[in-house]
């Protein structure tokens, strides 16, 4: 039970049906997946991966549907193998790329030394995912990772600060995009 829950009254579902007739929201993403041609696995029920194919790399998302709290949870980690000593760098970076996101959020995991785009949808009262809402997600992930990809590698392998760097990616992908 969260804060929320203690402080918030929550509707409880009258219908024990209703959450059945909605189906699972990874349906949606899985037709799209298909209808798109990325590569993707559904791993279970609720947990899906697929492949979106980027400028730089092919970047691996894990889609999670929790039907307890009626959330969608999307990650896409960046495959870095990390030398030692950068992660203020990396937090840093992680900072600015932030700034520049409408949704979504980076993360640095320092156990991993991996950075991580993160973002969340609520389906909360039995509301339905559209294909525009999943398109929207995947969207947002591309290009979040089309972004922070290049500059997490300048930061890590050129040695770039992460002002550099970002200035960097930005201007890669305003030249190549």
């Amino acid at each position: 039970m969260s804060f929320a829950d203690d402080i918030f009254a929550r509707p409880a579902p009258v219908l024990g049906c209703a959450k059945a007739l909605r189906g699972n929201p990874l349906d949606v993403f899985a037709r799209l997946a298909i209808a798109e041609n990325m590569d993707h696995e559904r791993a279970s029920e609720n947990e899906l991966h697929l492949t979106l194919a980027g400028f730089w790399c092919a970047h691996d998302v894990s889609i999670v549907w929790n039907r307890a709290r009626e959330q969608i949870d999307l990650v896409l980690p960046f495959d870095n193998r990390a030398p030692g000593g950068r992660s203020d760098d990396m937090c840093r970076l992680v900072s600015l790329l932030n700034e520049r996101l409408r949704c979504g959020h980076f993360d640095f995991w320092g156990g991993e030394d991996s950075l991580v785009y993160r973002n969340s949808l609520s389906l909360a009262g039995g509301a339905r995912l559209k294909i525009e809402q999943a398109m929207a997600m995947l969207a947002g992930a591309l290009d979040a990772a089309e972004r922070g990809y290049p500059a997490c590698q300048y930061v890590l392998w050129a040695g770039k600060t992460p002002e550099e760097a970002l200035d960097t990616a930005l201007l890669d992908i305003a030249v190549h995009g």
